[in-house]
């Protein structure tokens, strides 16, 4: 094997090639150039990797907060339809801003109404309050909208699940009211 001349540059009359392998196998220490790409590689990985971490964290908080409104909003679905589809009696109409459409609630076996706060979506009867759907891990659902139809039988209602002002889950649901 060949040895190096005690000065860093190999001998002008080597191939390209060779002097190439000559410097690789150099183990003397490595250039003030070599340092200073490197720093500035491990620097970039540094700034691609936490910026792929806070894509990654970002996409992750989104993806739970959808899915905790879609459980939210099965829910909410399956405790107002429940009441409204074993109510004893029934309003004719459309629930707006005003009109109250009071129906007897099977559960509490007395006339209330189904209301929306901040708290969640409650049944208030003569009898007391009960909360259906309550307010949890900031999103609120809401009844949005709320019809019977006293010819067919059938319940309208619109739900919505939402955090501050975006909607995150929603539906309108039609169910027959059974109870008697």
């Amino acid at each position: 094997m060949k040895r190096l001349p005690p000065h860093n540059n190999p001998p002008a009359h080597l191939c390209a090639f060779a002097r190439i392998r000559l410097r690789l196998r150099d183990t003397r220490g490595f250039m003030l150039g070599e340092q200073l790409v490197s720093v500035i590689f491990i620097g970039l990985l540094c700034v691609v990797v936490s910026a792929g971490i806070g894509a990654a964290m970002s996409a992750y908080a989104n993806i739970t907060m959808k899915t905790r409104a879609d459980t939210m909003l099965t829910q909410a679905v399956e405790l107002v339809s429940d009441e409204l589809t074993y109510a004893l009696d029934a309003e004719d109409g459309v629930q707006e801003d005003g009109r109250e459409l009071y129906f007897t609630s099977a559960t509490l076996r007395s006339e209330g109404v189904l209301q929306t706060n901040e708290a969640g979506i409650w049944l208030n009867a003569d009898s007391g309050q009960y909360l259906l759907a309550p307010t949890q891990n900031g999103l609120a659902p809401r009844l949005a909208s709320l019809a019977y139809d006293e010819d067919t039988g059938l319940w309208t209602f619109h739900l919505t699940i939402s955090s501050g002002d975006t909607v995150l889950a929603e539906t309108t649901m039609t169910v027959k009211r059974i109870g008697s």
